[in-house]
């Protein structure tokens, strides 16, 4: 099965408060005298501590200002007024999709004076119906992840649950990049997003790139009432943002290793399931331009080398020789089982065969040739246990570029890229013995570009360009022994079909 998707995306947003597929946050209050009265005309500037951007506004007759479109981050506040202390206020977070709450009270006094405040900010949405949580790096990079699988934390919200085993048993490896189910909801009624630009995989109804938790600086997971930006999805929307460069140059190196040393054996291996797996990467910040332009980039490796058992019925060694007399343990009358359903029929002669006994001269060329790929029984009168080994190999990288252009332009691009191909000797569409490998091949690619221009504090146009390309191979087949070679007098149209066929294969649909 091979799908293949192309997602182009260009929005043009004129932001009043919030704008679609927000990345962002916002900062707003109302600033205040000793005695309460506003202040009108005051100069408030926020400054994003990491990189140095900053963005103004004025406070309206009311007292009023906002601050729209701000990059999430840790930031400074700095009120000025005419006859009052400047105000800064430090340690004010900002998450995503989100707007902290800042009302100051500036002091009489010289502007040459200050007041420094070191708090952090209130949370309000006051005109926002969803409910969600936002996971931060810090949680990220500290708290235990099987996997370094970012959802997992996920599961840490109310109403978020891992998907049942049944499910996951059902859906196999097409169910990978479903992460979990909300309120009730099917896995596939989930959205996923990154940086604002579409992360959904069609195929199997969960997210296609999967960045390492050095490379995510936080994600939000949107569980009830979605706003009108984050529609098209019942469960719920995770609304993933990746990291940037600062500053400060910072870099991450890790590596993760797994192997059998310590592991018991399966129940139905007859010797230790081998397993060798390294998960490795590194991440590095910098800055090009110190408070102008700024890099981040990541890479991750994944190798895993699993042994996996199965136990199956093969045809013993009388079977193989046309003798079916086991099937009927309970005897013969006659030359014929004494219980029917576990008697032969020849349809051709319409009769049964005697004795349970299929004669040499009926026995298909064909199928003489296709009883090679099934093994000798070594673990009774028909079964066969075995333990094969899975390979599973994936990479994937990205790079971020943020630029201030001026005070009122803010230029950003992405670009990330992610591989997996695996090889299962057992497939799992129906053949479960060796000779029938299948394979799975994934690439897929992100780009978003995105420019910010601020035309006055309370109007700025965001315009985004996103690229998504995904291709996913599922059930290749690894065995290309032409059919011919079986005694077969057809050629497959297509070179990817050439193989022999699967015993007992299921199908399976795409779309």
């Amino acid at each position: 099965m091979k799908i293949v998707c192309h997602v182009l995306a260009f929005v043009l947003l004129t932001c009043l408060s919030l704008s679609a597929q927000q990345i962002t946050g916002n900062i707003r209050g109302t600033v205040t005298d000793p005695t309460g009265a506003v202040v009108v005309g005051a100069a408030v500037t926020a400054q994003r501590t990491e990189t140095g951007f900053s963005r103004m506004a004025t406070t309206d007759r009311n007292g009023n200002y906002v601050l729209l479109e701000l990059p999430v981050g840790h930031y400074r506040l700095q009120v000025v007024a005419r006859s009052f202390q400047e105000y800064v206020q430090d340690g004010i977070t900002l998450n995503v999709n989100e707007t902290a709450s800042v009302s100051p009270h500036l002091a009489v006094g010289s502007e040459k004076q200050q007041v420094l405040v070191r708090a952090d900010a209130e949370m309000i949405e006051p005109t926002v119906t969803s409910m969600g949580k936002v996971v931060q790096q810090r949680e990220l990079e500290n708290l235990p992840l099987n996997g370094r699988n970012f959802s997992q934390l996920g599961l840490l919200q109310p109403g978020v649950v891992p998907l049942t085993p049944g499910i996951a048993e059902a859906g196999g490896s097409l169910r990978n990049g479903q992460a979990y189910a909300v309120n009730g909801q099917r896995p596939e009624s989930n959205n996923f997003l990154i940086d604002g630009a579409n992360n959904f995989n069609g195929v199997d109804g969960g997210f296609i790139l999967k960045p390492p938790v050095d490379a995510i600086t936080e994600f939000r997971i949107i569980t009830h009432s979605a706003n009108a930006e984050f529609g098209g999805a019942l469960g719920s929307t995770t609304n993933i943002i990746t990291r940037s460069g600062t500053n400060q140059v910072h870099g991450t190196l890790w590596e993760f290793l797994r192997n059998d040393v310590l592991d018991a054996n399966n129940y139905f291996a007859q010797t230790k399931e081998p397993l060798k797996q390294n998960q490795f990467g590194a991440s590095i910040g910098a800055p090009i331009k110190k408070d102008k332009t700024f890099v981040f980039g990541f890479y991750e490796g994944f190798r895993n080398r699993q042994g996996e058992t199965t136990l199956t019925t093969v045809p013993s060694l009388k079977q193989r020789t046309g003798d079916f007399s086991e099937l009927c343990p309970e005897g013969f009358t006659q030359g014929f089982c004494t219980n029917p359903a576990h008697q032969l029929f020849n349809v051709f002669a319409n009769a049964p065969y005697p004795n349970n006994q299929v004669p040499q001269q009926q026995i298909n060329s064909i199928s003489r040739n296709l009883l090679s790929f099934f093994p000798l029984p070594n673990a009774g009168t028909n079964l066969f246990s075995t333990t094969q080994t899975l390979r599973l190999d994936s990479d994937q990288f990205g790079i971020k570029v943020d630029h201030y252009l001026t005070p009122r332009d803010t230029l950003s691009f992405r670009y990330m890229f992610y591989q997996i191909s695996q090889i299962d000797p057992l497939s799992p569409g129906g053949a479960s013995v060796p000779g029938f490998p299948v394979g799975i091949d994934q690439r897929a690619q992100n780009f978003v570009a995105q420019e910010t221009h601020t035309f006055s504090p309370n109007l700025i146009v965001v315009a985004r360009f996103s690229f998504l390309r995904n291709k996913f191979l599922f059930g290749e087949r690894e065995n290309h022994q032409p059919p011919s070679d079986l005694g077969f007098n057809y050629k497959p149209s297509l070179d990817v079909a050439t193989g022999p066929p699967y015993p007992g294969k299921r199908l399976y649909h795409g779309w």
